[in-house]
């Protein structure tokens, strides 16, 4: 059964890093790996020192591990269509949706531009493809990130209204048609929407993804900071509201953590003892587990600089 870790947290805290560390520890233990990146200004190919398609693209010979960032336009221009096309029905018999209905299909993610929509469609193919044993995510920053795992929910409802009023519409339409004699003709000549909306299938698609999110079993988010007063404030409302919709955090990993402090240097002294306060303020206020990983020289880029924070990750999971 294939396992999702999702990586989140606000942005520069070095999740892209986390995730590729993450989904390279899994590979090299034999696990068919796939990275994912849902962040709009992708950095995994920075991380890697490697292309990384809109495709999954194997980025070591050596091992089973795959990256991919996901290119959610051609997904927006479905949801466009898909979503024009149940609105123009509705309209050809007579009938508009409400104010507070139409807010809910624009919140759900469906109009155009949004992204998000895009990119949770995209798991679902994720999840069904036999090749991964493991599905790591790079989320966007947190923003971005509560709305990507709010939206099966709300994405689910919206479905679920334009369905059963364009269900009651087409109903009453028919009967209107055959009480005048010409349902069986026009029924002929009408296009087959149906066939093109597939509105019940995006719903299911939302609800499946819905489920396995929540599955302590199946999946884990894991929460990126570093050792910051405002990261550990904003990192905890984070898991405030992952809690509040039920989805399992297992792990906090602290990142950039000046381990050993050069003794001649005082504002390393000061900063390594900032951190320390920070770092058990968060163990105060986290009810997970928290690994640290320390402060590298120079950027993490490459997948020798990547096996270093994989190192740490796997002795501290």
């Amino acid at each position: 059964m294939t396992q999702y870790v999702l990586y989140g947290g606000k942005g520069g805290v070095g999740k892209t890093t986390c995730a590729a560390a993450t989904a390279l520890q899994y590979a090299r233990e034999g696990h068919a790996t796939l990275v994912v990146s849902t962040d709009p200004a992708h950095s995994l190919s920075d991380v890697f020192d490697a292309p990384v398609d809109a495709e999954p693209t194997h980025v070591r010979d050596d091992i089973d591990l795959w990256a991919v960032e996901i290119d959610p336009s051609e997904r927006i221009g479905q949801y466009r269509g898909q979503v024009s096309a149940a609105l123009s029905e509705l309209e050809d018999l007579g009938i508009s949706l409400d104010e507070s209905d139409l807010d809910d299909v624009i919140e759900a993610g469906v109009a155009p531009g949004t992204d998000e929509a895009a990119a949770m469609d995209l798991f679902v193919d994720y999840m069904d493809d036999p090749r991964y044993d493991y599905i790591v995510f790079d989320t966007a920053p947190t923003g971005h990130t509560l709305r990507l795992l709010k939206l099966p929910d709300v994405m689910s409802s919206a479905m679920g209204k334009l369905i059963s009023v364009r269900s009651q519409m087409s109903s009453l339409a028919d009967s209107v048609r055959g009480f005048l004699g010409t349902g069986d003709d026009e029924a002929e000549e009408k296009p087959d929407i149906e066939a093109e909306i597939d509105l019940e299938e995006l719903q299911a698609r939302m609800e499946r993804v819905g489920r396995v999110l929540r599955d302590p079993e199946r999946t884990e988010f894991r929460a990126v900071l570093i050792p910051e007063t405002m990261a550990v404030l904003e990192t905890e409302r984070l898991l405030a509201e992952l809690d509040a919709y039920d989805i399992p955090a297992g792990r906090a990993i602290i990142n950039k953590v000046i381990e050993d402090p050069t003794p001649e240097c005082d504002l390393c002294q000061a900063t390594h003892e900032s951190q320390q306060k920070r770092i058990g303020e968060a163990r105060e206020r986290f009810e997970l587990p928290i690994t640290l990983v320390p402060q590298f020289h120079g950027e993490v880029h490459g997948l020798e600089a990547i096996e270093r924070v994989a190192d740490r990750l796997g002795a501290n999971a």
